[in-house]
């Protein structure tokens, strides 16, 4: 078999159609025919032609009875003046029967028919129907006219045809699209790995071939996108492992600045390099695996001081403040005496944000960090007032390796701090809202955990 074309199915369809109504006109105009012969049917032209057989002995007869009366017609009986005699028409209907023949000289009102008879003594006005009708006298009663009912019947028939060659026809192109909806949701799974199978119909080849060449457009792309995040995550685990040679050295040396005699100052700017260098050896070892699979990482959730977690977060901030010349807005007053966290994580998460924070906050700026609790949900809201976050950030400024060019930006920004918060906040059932304040008209990130989680 060839492959067709929409157009030449249809046509074949539609000429079986037509095939379909010639066969349905053909059948029940040769039963009506073949009623007729069989004197099963009595069409309008024999009645008409037996009242003409009739008529001499309707006019000389003396005395009429119904036995007289040719076959299907009703009578009426009347003077030469009008007035009603006798006969199987009711004596109500007479008088328009009357009027129809004699004052109109008309030869039938719908749906009859009539024949007006002069005799000698009075006038003969026979009433038949004028349509064909059945010879049972049973089958008369139920279908008065069989010229309607031949046409009802053709039309019924005609319609099921239409029904059924649609059906058909549809059942037909449905198996064809059936081959473009599986080839969409192999493409919807990303099982790109399959051969297309032709339906053998011009117009949804063509779309399979479309869907065919976007199969091996996706499959590629996808590849090349699994051999970035590849090379991605091998950079970042090989950069990982080299920071921990400078690390080494910071830690040594502040360890070496401890030994001889230091002010009070340089005392504490030392401990901020030593716990500093220690954090960035957690980051730089989380770095590592999560090179390997952040999502596996399973978070160690604990019950957790939170006066001791953010003395901690607020020692180390401070430090950032104090070297841009920001101000710290710190109110922790509705913060909960625990909280079931994983500690790390949650010190990670607050970091990145409030660095993110101090980092577009320019110098002689505030950076505020406020504690919330509403709705079964603890919130960390914090808010610069740096330039704000642009459109495009607000949208995709959680994404992996996302930079603004327009605001925010930094040469030490490198698309990874708002990323590793909103995993953080994720792995805690929470999430990460941005915005921008209206007080403020800084940034304003609001993290939110639920309730759940605070004892």
């Amino acid at each position: 078999m060839g492959v067709k074309k929409l157009r030449s199915v249809f046509m074949r369809h539609a000429l079986s159609l037509a095939f379909a109504v010639f066969i349905v006109i053909v059948v029940n105009v040769g039963a009506y025919l073949w009623g007729v012969r069989q004197s099963f049917i009595y069409p309008l032209n024999r009645v008409s032609a037996e009242i003409e057989t009739a008529k001499g002995n309707l006019q000389s007869a003396e005395q009429l009875t119904e036995k007289d009366i040719p076959f299907l017609c009703e009578y009426a009986l009347f003077t030469k003046d009008g007035q009603y005699k006798t006969g199987t028409i009711a004596p109500e209907k007479s008088i328009s029967v009357w009027n129809v023949c004699m004052e109109n000289g008309r030869p039938g009102d719908h749906p009859y028919l009539y024949s007006v008879i002069d005799r000698k003594a009075d006038v003969l006005i026979l009433r038949y129907r004028m349509t064909a009708q059945f010879e049972n006298q049973m089958l008369r009663s139920i279908f008065p006219s069989v010229d309607l009912l031949l046409i009802i019947i053709i039309l019924l028939e005609i319609l099921i045809s239409l029904i059924v060659i649609s059906f058909i026809f549809g059942r037909y192109l449905g198996k064809k699209i059936d081959r473009l909806l599986v080839v969409v949701h192999k493409i919807e799974q990303q099982d790109l790995n399959f051969e297309i199978q032709r339906s053998r119909l011009f117009e949804v080849d063509r779309a399979l071939d479309a869907l065919g060449h976007m199969r091996l457009a996706l499959k590629q792309s996808l590849s090349k996108q699994w051999y970035d995040d590849k090379m991605r995550q091998e950079q970042l685990s090989a950069l990982a492992h080299d920071l921990k040679t400078p690390l080494t050295i910071i830690r040594g040396n502040t360890e070496l600045l401890f030994e001889t005699p230091l002010s009070t100052k340089q005392k504490e700017c030392a401990e901020y390099i030593e716990n500093s260098s220690l954090q960035m050896q957690d980051y730089v070892q989380t770095l590592i695996e999560a090179t390997k699979s952040w999502d596996s990482y399973q978070p160690c959730m604990q019950k957790i001081n939170m006066g001791s977690l953010l003395q901690e977060l607020k020692k180390q901030i401070d430090g950032l403040c104090a070297v841009n010349n920001i101000t710290l807005l710190w109110d922790c007053v509705q913060s909960p005496e625990y909280i079931t966290a994983d500690h790390d994580l949650l010190i990670r998460m607050l970091v990145n944000v409030l660095s993110n924070a101090v980092e577009h906050t320019p110098q002689g700026g505030n950076v505020a960090f406020e504690i919330l609790e509403h709705n079964s949900e603890l919130s960390f809201v914090i808010t610069d007032t740096g330039q704000g976050f642009s459109d495009e950030a607000l949208k995709h400024a959680t994404e992996q390796f996302f930079m603004d060019d327009d605001s925010r930006s930094s040469k030490s920004h490198y698309g990874i701090g708002l990323y590793v918060a909103a995993s953080i906040a994720k792995k805690h059932n929470g999430e990460i809202i941005l915005e921008n304040s209206a007080a403020s008209g800084g940034a304003k990130v609001t993290i939110q955990i639920p309730y759940g989680s605070a004892i």
